[in-house]
């Protein structure tokens, strides 16, 4: 019996619904307690003000820069920095309600945020763990960044209810297009073909000439 069979013949026991209904109620108050602490967070400036405030003497952090060295930081400010991946997720919460997208770097991604003329990159990277960063940029190109001060108002980005009525419609269509009998393969094939024209335009224009 492998480890698998082991933990789901144990959770068939009384013993073991104990445990899960335990843990899924654990599970839950934490989402809860992780969910306010992030609108919290978003609905003022004072995360951003420590920020702003901590690396004036620096380019930027990590949450594990003081992992080993706990000691060469003050505990309130510890305490923020173990706070950068609820910035990072209440970020990512309304890029993804707004449908904005983060930028790719090597082995993460991270978004760029203003408040006022103070720019900063908030990001993630995975390798053998999960870590943030946070690094101080400039503001040269605003539509760039995400304001802040949008977060903070709840502030949709222009064309998201159009966006969104457009998916529901394409989401449609695909469904339509399966249930009158087209087969999925042909469906995925037609969408990524149609998705590549889109961002190489130029080559697939010249590859039709190229054929002809």
């Amino acid at each position: 019996m492998d480890a698998a069979e082991r933990i789901l013949k144990e959770i068939e026991t009384p013993e073991g619904q104990k445990k899960l209904s335990k843990w899924v109620e654990e599970y839950i108050e934490g989402e809860k307690i992780k969910n306010e602490n992030i609108k919290v967070m978003m609905s003022n400036t004072n995360y951003l003000d420590w920020l702003c405030k901590f690396t004036q003497d620096k380019e930027g952090f990590s949450d594990d820069d003081w992992l080993y060295f706990p000691e060469q930081i003050k505990d309130a400010d510890k305490e923020n920095v173990e706070k950068l991946w609820l910035f990072y997720e209440g970020i990512d919460k309304y890029a993804e309600s707004n449908y904005i997208y983060p930028f790719q770097c090597e082995f993460g991604n991270f978004y760029k945020i203003r408040l006022n003329e103070k720019g900063f990159k908030i990001g993630t990277l995975i390798g053998q763990g999960t870590v943030f960063f946070c690094k101080k940029i400039a503001v040269k190109n605003e539509q760039e960044f995400i304001d802040f001060n949008d977060i903070i108002n709840g502030k949709k980005r222009e064309k998201v209810d159009q966006i969104r009525t457009s998916l529901d419609s394409l989401s449609n269509m695909v469904l339509t297009a399966y249930e009158s009998g087209v087969p999925i393969e042909a469906i995925t094939y037609t969408l990524e073909n149609t998705i590549k024209e889109i961002i190489f335009p130029k080559e697939n224009k010249s590859k039709s000439l190229i054929k002809k």
